[in-house]
């Protein structure tokens, strides 16, 4: 089973963890990294590579990122490694619930494609939806 990391600036990361187990129940191997103003890189750097440690289960860690070239993602570049470690950045709850309820039986690449794909077909606008069905 993949598991996943979610770096994000401030708390958004656990609260699209806490928001996708409010929908879907308790989800294993799912954790999330804050990064906040002061705390050093090297620290910061510490507790990614603990989280990806905490919940590797032998088939590769997915870290969703909130944004590419944001601090979180810098940061989790470090950690790139095919078939290993995958990066994915514009992490929304859908994403994550995708990704809670589809990486059963699926390799890391499988699990990276099918939640960003997952994420970009999630983005709507309202208008356009609603326009369609008159």
């Amino acid at each position: 089973m993949v598991g996943a990391v979610v770096v994000t600036h401030c708390r958004l990361g656990q609260e699209l963890i806490n928001a996708t187990e409010f929908i879907v129940g308790k989800v294993d191997a799912l954790v999330a990294v804050s990064i906040d103003p002061g705390r050093k890189v090297e620290e910061l750097r510490g507790q990614i590579e603990e989280a990806t440690r905490s919940v590797d289960r032998g088939d590769g860690v997915l870290i969703f990122t909130d944004m590419f070239g944001g601090t979180p993602s810098n940061i989790s570049l470090a950690f790139l490694a095919e078939g290993r470690v995958e990066i994915v950045t514009g992490v929304n709850l859908p994403m994550v619930i995708r990704f809670a309820t589809e990486r059963e039986g699926k390799d890391l690449a499988e699990v990276a494609e099918s939640v960003k794909a997952y994420g970009r077909r999630s983005i709507s606008q309202a208008t356009e939806i609603l326009q369609k069905k008159v």
